[in-house]
């Protein structure tokens, strides 16, 4: 139970966290229809594909959120105030998740609009923000803590990149829960109540070090076992690949104006894609085709894979334009449009998490001594961290029916080419 209660005027039940309660303003964005299309995303968008228990909505995510921002700044701050400003926070960033959220993610990356600036655009520009200016927060004081994270005392908390990460830790335990593998079993409360504030930095006692390790095994798990699996990203893959062919005709541009951005979620993508408009453009028809196929789950599958750690090939493959320049590479030896070829990497905005998204530099382990605090580096002290450092990465190309073996030998001749035998990290 946290230590601090804030007056609230509904309760919900929810199967992984119990009961969740929010504050008459929480309840009040909760009935905006801004808010309530989030019963129509999937987050991570391709999971269901492969585990069908896992059918969840962004909803029960963002419940889940706002619930342990409560419980991590309940241990932080110890003050009503900052714990209701964290908890809107956490509701504001989910908010500003799009239908298909994660590929959505990278595509609206692509177009230099990030899950903030949405975030403040949805206070800005609907009624969220009036609903705000008339509680005990305003509206600027919200904006300030999305671009510049939550005060606690002398350091700014950014709920999107702090290491021991509220929103990840929900994640973790819903996505098992739900996908039915039993990866993520955290002792949260341990892991919270274990973080101080120290020499103006974040900072966890080294007494929880193995309860900080099970956290971290459970997202490298989850990584691997969900997260990463290659049935899950073959989905997640052809979302991404039809907004990026008819991202503007789906959604407009929702770095200048993201009015449509709001109202859509994945049952609008569902009903446009399936009856095409007649004046929809050839992208927007290759889209629907491709829509088509993964409504049936006819996915793409996997033609080469292999581990890899040279830091060139890394660097090209972490841009989209360098993937694009891999796929175009490949489908060009191989006689075939590069439309039907993808390059996944593991280290993209599309993956909803991998090991290395929340950099552990930013906390450090304290102990305190007779001589007053001393503090280590996380990878000094947890051999987990260290291997988490690891720069070898899984480099997957994926292509339609019909093409794997000819893609099969050209992708794998051109990675090998880059970790040959015997390299080492």
């Amino acid at each position: 139970m946290p230590l601090i209660n804030l007056k609230t005027t509904l309760q919900i039940k929810d199967p992984v966290r119990g009961y969740i309660e929010l504050t008459e303003t929480e309840e009040k964005i909760l009935d905006l229809r801004l808010t309530q299309r989030l019963r129509n995303i999937r987050w991570p968008a391709g999971v269901y594909k492969v585990y069908p228990g896992a059918d969840t909505s962004l909803m029960g995510h963002m419940l889940g959120f706002l619930d342990l921002s409560h419980l991590l700044f309940d241990h932080l701050a110890r003050d009503a105030h900052v714990i209701a400003l964290a908890r809107l926070v956490s509701l504001l960033l989910s908010v500003a998740r799009g239908a298909w959220a994660n590929p959505m993610e990278e595509y609206l990356n692509g177009l230099g609009a990030t899950r903030k600036s949405l975030a403040v655009e949805a206070i800005r520009g609907t009624e969220a923000g009036d609903i705000v200016n008339d509680s005990t927060l305003s509206r600027e004081e919200v904006i300030d803590a999305l671009q510049r994270g939550i005060p606690v005392r002398s350091i700014r908390v950014d709920l999107e990149s702090v290491p021991v990460n509220p929103e990840l830790m929900d994640s973790l335990e819903r996505d098992a829960y739900f996908a039915g593998v039993d990866y993520a079993p955290l002792e949260i409360n341990r892991l919270f109540s274990s973080l101080r504030v120290a020499k103006n930095r974040l900072v966890i006692s080294r007494a929880a070090r193995y309860t900080l390790d099970s956290y971290l095994s459970a997202g490298a798990n989850m990584f691997e076992a969900v997260y990463y699996h290659k049935t899950v990203r073959a989905a997640e893959l052809m979302l991404l690949r039809i907004l990026e062919l008819a991202g503007r005709e789906l959604v407009g541009s929702p770095e200048r104006d993201p009015t449509e951005y709001f109202a859509y979620d994945d049952l609008t993508f569902h009903h446009v894609l399936l009856d095409p408009p007649s004046e929809a453009s050839e992208d927007f028809l290759t889209a629907s085709d491709i829509f088509n196929a993964f409504r049936r789950r006819d996915l793409i599958k996997v033609a080469s894979m292999r581990s890899i750690s040279d830091p060139q090939m890394l660097k090209q493959l972490s841009t989209p334009e360098g993937r694009r320049a891999v796929e175009r590479e490949i489908a060009e030896d191989v006689g075939i449009d590069p439309l039907r070829v993808y390059v996944d990497i593991p280290d993209r905005p599309s993956v909803m998490f991998y090991p290395g998204r929340y950099p552990l530099s930013q906390i450090a382990m304290y102990e305190r001594g007779s001589r007053g605090y001393e503090f280590w580096e996380i990878r000094d002290v947890s051999p987990i961290a260290r291997g988490l450092e690891s720069p070898m990465r899984t480099i997957r190309v994926y292509t339609t029916r019909g093409y794997r073996p000819r893609v099969k030998k050209v992708a794998d001749a051109l990675l090998e080419s880059h970790d040959s035998a015997g390299a080492t990290e």
